[in-house]
């Protein structure tokens, strides 16, 4: 089907939306972002929910099942020295990749013919919003894809504490559809993770405080972990201020790095005390939506070569700068 000049000009991403392939705990790992298919063509929690997050308003809006198709196109154009490479493969589109009103299951079936091509390809993940988690949709997952691959959801949790959460971000998600997702997700053990969004230092909470809150997150997951039999990974993201956070938020600062650091350690003390395989990855693209870009470069000068020795490490030695 040919695009139409606008739809076709939309398919290539904007530079500052745009992942690289980075070296992670579970291997080489790239996102690529998709558009939302949805009849209003953007997240629908964008207005209402999750107040930290412009991402929902940007680029991918409006897009169809051609002009994914077109995109995958010039994914494997653009990171075609990488295919064979990537371990780790992250999927995106703006709102939740299970939701068939936001992604078609042709693009989504689509995506999964090509991972499943890639022998390199070990993990998918997508991300998704709670609510399409279940069954039926995790058995289409595994079975398209290979045996030897594990697929994930990525869940915005964000934080154990309602307070926050539900209180602060305005995330409508509840411990108990949390914890259905885990119900779901382990139809499909061992062939299924959850990678569960950490942000610290969220609205509400700095200092201390936020490094016992980013502690008491993990454990929460590592408790549904050991209930349910379901890994659980997850995603270290500190607070940047952004338009809607500035906008509901505009007192509450971009997060320590320093604070960050502690945390980490922590964290990483948990899990291995804890015995199992979680690993924590921690991510610092904000798709051209941080408020802050000056001092942003400054602080990733400082930080980002031991985030990156810690993302493949897992060593809190990595930690000590």
């Amino acid at each position: 089907m040919k695009l139409s000049p606008e739809a076709a000009e939309k398919v290539i991403p904007p530079p500052e939306s745009m992942f690289v392939p980075v070296k992670g705990p579970l291997g080489l790992r790239l996102a690529l972002v998709f558009g939302n298919e949805s009849p209003d063509g953007r997240c629908p929690f964008f207005q209402t929910q999750c107040m930290h997050c412009d991402i929902g308003g940007g680029e991918g809006l409006g897009f169809s099942h051609a002009m994914n198709f077109e995109r995958l196109q010039f994914f494997k154009r653009h990171f075609r020295e990488y295919w064979g490479q990537i371990n780790h493969l992250v999927v995106y589109n703006y709102g939740s990749t299970l939701n068939p009103h936001e992604f078609s299951l042709e693009t989504l079936k689509l995506i999964l013919d090509f991972a499943r091509q890639d022998e390199a390809i070990k993990r998918v993940s997508f991300d998704c919003r709670e609510y399409f988690v279940n069954e039926k949709a995790i058995a289409f997952l595994i079975e398209n894809t290979r045996e030897d691959q594990i697929v994930s959801i990525t869940l915005g949790f964000e934080s154990q504490s309602e307070e926050v959460r539900i209180g602060h971000l305005k995330k409508q998600m509840s411990k108990e559809e949390v914890e259905a997702v885990f119900a779901a997700m382990a139809t499909g053990s061992p062939r299924t993770a959850v990678e569960m969004n950490v942000l610290f230092q969220p609205p509400g909470v700095a200092g201390t405080p936020a490094v016992e809150e980013a502690v008491a997150t993990v454990e929460y997951g590592l408790d549904l972990m050991t209930r349910h039999g379901v890994r659980v990974d997850f995603n270290f993201h500190p607070y940047y201020p952004s338009i809607k956070g500035s906008e509901a938020y505009p007192d509450h600062p971009r997060a320590r790095l320093e604070d960050a650091i502690r945390a980490l350690i922590m964290i990483s003390r948990k899990i291995r005390k804890q015995g199992g395989e979680s690993s924590l990855f921690v991510g610092g693209n904000d798709e051209g939506h941080d408020l802050q870009p000056s001092l942003k470069q400054m602080k990733q000068l400082l930080y980002d070569p031991a985030f990156a020795a810690f993302n493949i490490s897992q060593d809190e030695k990595d930690l000590m700068i």
